[in-house]
């Protein structure tokens, strides 16, 4: 019996492939964060309705007006303010969250994001090439939420929270972290940081390749004796 030849190992991911799936499940993320900064700003709006001398006032001026609002009482403005920080807080909180549950759960059920399955992509062992352990799926999906969003959130709490200092250079943090991510995942070995801190690789499931490949070992190990015989002769 003819020994069949071994799989070929799985190929690094494209580099189009990777960045379309990444679009695709930051989308996702992007729709979410609108959804929560509509409710998060209706439900400021909503406070400014209980006070009569701030209802020319839109729910942005008091977010950054640092308490100091005209027509109110210093302590009903600083109440007020107070209230609507912590709503800001709220709402990046609650993004931060999604974007790691969303991670965390489409690579524990599925061995990759939804993006990756759209794609033909698939999240593996950097040295066995296995699927993750969970525990290792859980530190990718931090790590990628964090280069992703999680020092933007920071940066605008900062803000709003009146820590300009502060903001301005965790978003020099954000930006240089984001574009280092994105070089070494699109360079070289193809590995963001998220794979290097959780010690994996992004690879292809699917290849043209491969079918043309089997198929001509399939054509290279037939032998002579399984072809038919040359037709005799007719006297």
């Amino acid at each position: 019996m003819a020994q069949q030849d071994p799989a070929p190992p799985p190929a690094r991911a494209p580099r189009t492939r990777r960045l379309l799936a990444w679009l695709l499940d930051f989308t996702v993320i992007l729709a979410i964060a609108a959804l929560l900064g509509w409710l998060t700003f209706n439900r400021i709006s909503a406070k400014l309705t209980g006070v009569p001398g701030l209802v020319g006032i839109s729910a942005w001026q008091l977010v950054t007006s640092g308490g100091d609002l005209v027509g109110a009482g210093q302590g009903v403005g600083s109440s007020l303010w107070r209230s609507s920080v912590r709503a800001v807080w709220q709402g990046f909180a609650g993004l931060v969250v999604f974007a790691f549950a969303y991670r965390f759960a489409s690579l524990a059920l599925m061995g990759r994001t939804p993006g990756q399955a759209l794609l033909a992509l698939r999240v593996t062992g950097r040295r066995d090439g296995e699927r993750p352990t969970r525990a290792t799926m859980a530190t990718r999906a931090a790590a990628g939420t964090l280069v992703d969003i999680g020092w933007y959130a920071l940066a605008c709490c900062l803000l709003v929270g009146g820590a300009i200092g502060l903001s301005v250079l965790c978003w020099i943090l954000a930006v240089a972290v984001f574009g280092l991510s994105a070089l070494l995942s699109l360079a070289g070995p193809r590995r963001s940081l998220a794979d290097r801190a959780a010690g994996t690789t992004v690879v292809s499931v699917f290849r043209i390749t491969t079918v043309w490949t089997r198929l001509s070992a399939t054509v290279r190990r037939r032998t002579p004796d399984e072809e038919q015989p040359p037709l005799a002769p007719v006297a």
